[in-house]
């Protein structure tokens, strides 16, 4: 997280920062983004750039985690909708809502899809940890409450489930990166369908063979 340096600056100044950080990360995977760049772009020296952040991973898990924050609280609109839903039903209606938010926040968008294809796996982990933090509170939520509907056993793991249900929009990112070249849903709408609910099918009906 940054310094409390950072937080001390005016708004203008932090928010010039961040969209700086949020247009050189989503253009360059995290070896190449330049920090030197940022800080041009921010009006900032570079040593003053420490005084705010640790190093450049410091930054980038700070960005990436705003990007998930902002995520969730636009899925606020939907929860609500919840109780006559489904577990199933809600998984779904959350990957729609995650398009959504995707086009209305494109600079957003363009950061998730260079995430997908960063290959550095420490700066992944460290990003995807934030990141369950952010979303495991939601989903160990709902499925609780699914559990008091009795839709699923009780027996099972909520947090072991939240952590596989949250695993599903990498998974269906690198389906459409493997096959498509690119996350753009709108492209190829029926076959990202059909995967989508391959894999809640999968979770939520297991492997096992119906015929034996």
């Amino acid at each position: 997280m940054p310094k409390e340096t950072f937080f001390n600056l005016p708004r203008d100044k932090r928010n010039l920062i961040i969209s700086a950080a949020i247009e050189e990360f989503s253009k360059a995977d995290y070896n190449t983004a330049s920090i030197n760049q940022i800080c041009k772009k921010s009006n900032i020296p570079k040593g003053s750039f420490y005084q705010y952040f640790t190093d450049k991973l410091d930054l980038y898990v700070y960005i990436m985690t705003l990007a998930i924050e902002e995520k969730i609280k636009f899925f606020s609109d939907v929860i609500s909708e919840f109780p006559a839903l489904t577990l199933l039903e809600q998984i779904r209606l959350l990957f729609l809502k995650g398009l959504e938010f995707a086009k209305k926040h494109p600079q957003y968008a363009a950061l998730a899809e260079q995430f997908t294809k960063e290959n550095d796996e420490s700066v992944k982990s460290a990003v995807i940890k934030e990141g369950e933090k952010q979303s495991e509170a939601l989903f160990i939520q709902m499925i609780d409450n699914a559990k008091a509907k009795g839709e699923i056993d009780e027996k099972v793991d909520s947090v072991a489930l939240s952590i596989l249900l949250q695993s599903l929009n990498s998974a269906i990112n690198r389906y459409m990166l493997d096959k498509f070249g690119n996350v753009r849903y709108e492209d190829n709408q029926e076959d990202i369908n059909y995967f989508v609910d391959s894999l809640l099918n999968i979770i939520f009906f297991g492997i096992q063979n119906k015929n034996d």
